[in-house]
């Protein structure tokens, strides 16, 4: 089975990494696209800030093989704030 370097930056700094052992080419795009939606539902929903990440995977011969980026763009309109 092959094995994959799943790194993780968030904002250009790096944030993460696991190797990961996984069936097919397919199923290494799932995991890092699930894995940039687990990391934004954990972490960006408790900045108000706007925020990148980027799921870089190489392969075990450290040649990059798929790369995905999510940014979340916040806004809080003033209709939503109360203002005492």
């Amino acid at each position: 089975m092959p094995r994959y370097l799943f790194e993780v930056s968030r904002n250009g700094q790096r944030f993460a990494d696991a190797q990961v052992e996984l069936d097919s080419p397919g199923d290494m795009q799932r995991e890092a696209l699930k894995t940039l939606h687990d990391i934004a539902a954990d972490e960006m929903a408790e900045n108000e800030l706007d925020e990148t990440l980027t799921i870089s995977v190489y392969d075990e011969a450290g040649r990059a093989v798929y790369s995905a980026t999510l940014t979340v763009s916040q806004s809080f309109p003033l209709l939503h704030l109360s203002v005492r």
